[in-house]
């Protein structure tokens, strides 16, 4: 079932128009703003605003499990999954970067050009991963639960980006990320350039201290191909919208890589 679900849950990705339904009638934001003014410790805070809804729909996950054939079971994923993903609009989104290339064509200033395409690549890569890739691998370790895990530890952080002191949501939401950054870095070398992006992979493994949106800049990079080292501007625009290009198809691809994990978890029967 779950490779079942993964593939729905991939055409409806590629072929989603307007926005989330399922979050339209979850009231987390306003259940979390209630218990902010009731619960004054933040550990506990976090666990009744995240951990109890996710403990609840593992016991209903277990109860459901064999109703009808699987087929409720099917339902209560598709519709976990679906609050669980955002949906990046890619092509509008390299569009948009292409265009702001052209007109600083034009211009003077190839370095603030260098600086801003290497934050675009590095905010785009992290907000395509963040939009479906961690919850599908919860997902696929722990069922719909780890998927809503994801997604309401992520919603929380969100919410208390800016509150001083330590959130636990902050440091569950990076371990939650890591692992899944690591496979989409490894699915990223199985479709991009395998050699340096693998090097790239090996060196990072480890790696426990470095931002999630940075690690997988690097992967993207190494995968594409760096950003442009040309000297002057025109031919900066004109490489790094062929590299951009290319990691618009690979960010395509890297879809149907994670399709491919779940048939291989499929095949094992995990």
């Amino acid at each position: 079932m779950k490779f079942l679900t993964v593939l729905i849950m991939v055409f409806l990705y590629r072929n989603w128009v307007g926005s989330n339904p399922v979050r339209a009638v979850v009231p987390f934001e306003s259940f979390v703003a209630k218990l902010h003014q009731r619960v004054a410790n933040v550990n506990i805070r976090y666990l009744l605003c995240v951990g109890l809804p996710v403990l609840l729909l593992w016991l209903v996950a277990l109860e459901v499990h064999s109703w009808l054939f699987g087929l409720v079971w099917l339902a209560l994923s598709l519709v976990t999954l679906v609050y669980a993903i955002d949906i990046i609009d890619t092509s509008a989104l390299f569009d948009e970067q292409a265009q702001w290339l052209r007109r600083f064509a034009s211009q003077d200033g190839l370095d603030e050009a260098r600086t801003r395409q290497d934050d675009f690549r590095q905010r785009s890569v992290y907000e395509i991963f963040q939009g479906f890739y961690p919850a599908l691998f919860w997902y696929l370790l722990l069922g719909p639960a780890g998927a809503l895990l994801y997604i309401l530890t992520r919603q929380y952080e969100v919410m208390h980006r800016d509150d001083p002191g330590p959130e636990p949501g902050r440091l569950v939401l990076y371990w939650l990320e890591w692992p899944a950054a690591r496979v989409t870095g490894l699915v990223f070398a199985l479709l991009g350039h395998f050699g340096n992006c693998f090097d790239e992979w090996l060196r990072t493994i480890s790696d426990i201290r470095e931002p999630i949106d940075r690690v997988l800049a690097r992967f993207a990079n190494s995968a594409v191909g760096n950003v442009s080292l040309a000297s002057d501007l025109e031919s900066f625009v004109r490489e790094t919208e062929e590299s951009n290009l290319e990691l618009k198809e690979l960010l395509g691809r890297t879809l149907f890589g994670w399709l491919g994990i779940a048939a291989f978890i499929t095949i094992l029967g995990l």
